[in-house]
């Protein structure tokens, strides 16, 4: 019975002190990061069964555990995923909204209306020299504030692709670490006797920063058996394992249709912030009639392209110049092709990726697609990685960006477009001798109404004619008009059509040109030739009459000298290469302001053309980025419009941060208050074991006089 004593007073001293080293443990850790907060595993020792009745054997103190509720961690994983992600899609959108504020400076819809303006200025004194290098000084600024519009929208890009490289080789590292983490665990363990704790908090840290780099998962069977995966299912750790992200650059892959028998790949060139998807509309090879066709989608297959007026795109697989390759076709910022044009199966899928993507790397399957990617509809592809800094980066880096730099060019466009379809039928104050086309053409045997030629406008060719008009050298009086015949032998005049004519074939009807009845114009007024697929046209020397001869530029209902740039006021296609035509800040009298009347001439006062280009000021156009068109707005309005776009945008993810941020710090006290070190709560404990601890020591204190007691019997 004494004996029992003693060991129950050792027992608890033994379970007393682990708590008071436990208790100070905690205090001392109370402010340390990822520390959770631990206790003493303290249990029944049991008992001998005898008279009076069961004896008590103390207390075991077992192991040392942490207070850790495994729900609310899974909570908080995922909801700090969400808020890392807005947190830094916020951060970088009020970078975006600063580069299209204009509340507080001038900018791009300011330099619009005062180009504009100057159109409207120049139109009032059409043989002003000042209000001619006015009207180039506004222009210029425009092209300028457009282009650094554009160059701030990509900086930001190139800024988010620094990020990613980061964040992915620190999940690569924490990836790395977590499953050496398991290692030791493993090692560390053993069942009922030593828990470590130490490495436990140490990996759920790494879990907690991997989750505001990437959206993951946990599952933990026990001991180092601990998985870490994406939501998507893929694993990152899974064990002693770990798994690899890597940025890689452009790629292209094939999704053939079951029992399809093509062999070879799509082939692309370019670069753009959306992922291409080709599928297969109409099978066959290159040659069949018709030629197999494809359709393309730039968010995974949810939405087709279309055109102006709604219609879906279909591309042709052609082999028109009979070289034995495919016809590369221009879709959107992408020249496309095939490198085999055999045997496609109706279904037959290709994707492309003309950019840096986010690939899970698993060495017998090779690289897995996982870059975010955000439909038109505004959803998360859930098949993707959609959490964390990662994420946050993808979709500004993709979405954002690319949407806006879509609508500037779509923007940018439009204004080239609808002021080069009026200036290249207009006249200045000096009469031509040599145009210089300013679109280069990559396929000039293609018809220039097709995806094949590679033409930025071939879209907006339609069929018609195109008048030139001739003058005098010295007296500057009307000598002739003429059109383009594109079947000389075919009686009448056979007009241009974008379906079938070539640039080549361009070049050839102005070197025969007729005149309004069909009969040719000998010796041919004008030399057209093709220099790195730009058309020039200049006067024949041998034209009559012998002192020489000018030309000026009369009606186009084709728009196909607009489309090549020929006595246009802007070179370019896009934001990107905007430009003033570098020939009128040779010769201000170049810039069309009048046209060519109905008696042939060309008056110095004339300001039709002038008056016409001021008014898309106020025109309402239809304006497409591929994927979305508008109709019924200015130019302006529909600037105007991206830039409320992009402020609602900021709010959105504003709004979104403060949500989550909201949500996850509510989840993040739940949590601190399982885990979390309490200083009342461990002072009390401390005071509390201490005295427990004296209390012991008093049982073994009277044990022992009571054994003294017992032996003093004896004498």
């Amino acid at each position: 019975m004494l004996n029992g004593l003693f060991n129950i007073g050792q027992s608890a001293l033994t379970a007393n002190q682990a708590w008071i080293s436990v208790t100070g443990n905690n205090l001392a850790n109370a402010d340390t990061e990822g520390y959770s907060r631990r206790y003493v595993d303290q249990r029944d020792a049991g008992g001998i069964i005898g008279r009076p009745g069961e004896e008590g054997l103390g207390v075991n103190a077992q192991q040392v555990l942490r207070f850790f509720d495994a729900f609310l961690e899974r909570a908080y994983i995922r909801q700090a995923t969400n808020s890392s992600r807005w947190n830094e899609h916020d951060t970088v959108m009020a970078s975006l909204e600063n580069i299209f504020n204009e509340a507080n400076r001038a900018g791009v819809s300011s330099s619009l209306n005062k180009f504009f303006t100057a159109w409207q200025d120049l139109a009032q004194r059409p043989e002003d020299v000042a209000s001619r290098e006015s009207l180039l000084a506004y222009a210029d600024n425009l092209v300028d504030m457009i282009n650094n519009t554009r160059k701030g929208v990509q900086s930001i890009q190139q800024e988010m692709d620094v990020s990613i490289q980061s964040a992915t080789n620190r999940v690569n590292d924490l990836a790395r670490s977590i499953a050496d983490i398991n290692r030791q665990i493993t090692t560390s363990t053993v069942d009922g006797v030593s828990n470590p704790n130490s490495l436990l908090d140490k990996r759920d840290q790494m879990v907690r920063e991997l989750s505001s780099l990437v959206d993951v998962e946990t599952v933990d069977r026990g001991k180092g058996d601990f998985r870490v995966q994406l939501a998507t299912g893929q694993p990152l750790v899974d064990g002693l394992s770990a798994y690899e992200l890597r940025v890689m650059g452009p790629q292209a892959e094939n999704r053939l249709s079951i029992g399809s028998g093509y062999t070879g790949a799509v082939e692309f060139q370019g670069s753009d912030s959306h992922e291409y998807t080709l599928e297969i509309v109409n099978g066959g090879s290159v040659g069949d009639t018709p030629p197999p066709q494809y359709r393309v989608s730039l968010d995974g297959g949810r939405t087709w392209l279309r055109d102006e007026d709604g219609q879906e795109l279909r591309y042709d697989i052609t082999d028109n110049d009979g070289d034995g390759n495919v016809d590369p076709v221009l879709v959107k910022n992408l020249k496309i092709s095939f490198s085999s044009g055999a045997d496609f199966s109706t279904g037959d899928k290709f994707d492309i990726v003309p950019k840096q993507g986010l690939y899970w790397i698993e060495p017998s399957r090779g690289p897995e697609n996982i870059t975010p990617q955000i439909r038109f509809d505004g959803t998360d592809n859930t098949d993707r990685v959609t959490g964390g800094k990662l994420a946050a980066c993808f979709n500004l880096r993709d979405d954002n960006c690319g949407r806006y730099l879509d609508e500037l060019d779509a923007t940018a466009s439009s204004l080239i477009w609808e002021v080069n379809r009026i200036h290249s039928q207009g006249a200045g104050l000096s009469k031509l001798t040599y145009l210089q086309g300013q679109q280069p053409i990559q396929e000039i045997t293609q018809p220039l109404g097709s995806a094949q030629a590679i033409l930025p406008f071939s879209d907006r060719l339609q069929a018609g004619n195109v008048n030139f008009h001739f003058y005098n050298k010295t007296t500057g009086e009307y000598v002739s008009s003429g059109m383009l015949d594109f079947a000389p032998g075919t009686p009448g005049i056979q007009n241009f059509d974008p379906s079938r004519h070539s640039l080549e074939d361009v070049r050839d009807a102005i070197n025969s040109m007729v005149d309004g009845d069909g009969n040719p114009l000998a010796p041919p007024p004008l030399n057209a030739s093709i220099q790195t697929g730009q058309l020039i046209i200049e006067v024949n020397p041998a034209a009559n009459p012998p002192e020489g001869m000018t030309f000026v530029m009369g009606a186009d209902s084709t728009g196909l000298m607009a489309a090549l740039g020929v006595n246009t006021f802007f070179s370019g296609d896009n934001s990107g290469n905007m430009a003033v035509n570098s020939q009128l800040h040779t010769d201000t009298n170049l810039i069309a302001s009048g046209q060519v009347n109905g008696q042939h001439q060309v008056n110095v006062g004339d300001p039709v053309t002038a008056q016409e280009i001021g008014k898309l000021a106020d025109k309402n156009v239809t304006i497409s980025t591929g994927w979305k068109t508008t109709g019924n707005q200015t130019i302006s309005e529909y600037y105007a419009r991206l830039v409320t776009i992009v402020g609602s945008d900021r709010r959105l993810s504003k709004t979104n941060a403060e949500y989550h941020t909201a949500l996850a710090d509510d989840l993040a006290e739940r949590t601190a208050s399982v885990s979390g070190v309490n200083m009342d709560e461990e002072m009390s404990n401390l005071i509390k074991f201490q005295h427990s601890y004296t209390a012991a020591a008093k049982l073994i204190t009277t044990a022992d006089q009571m054994l003294q007691t017992l032996l003093g019997l004896k004498q």
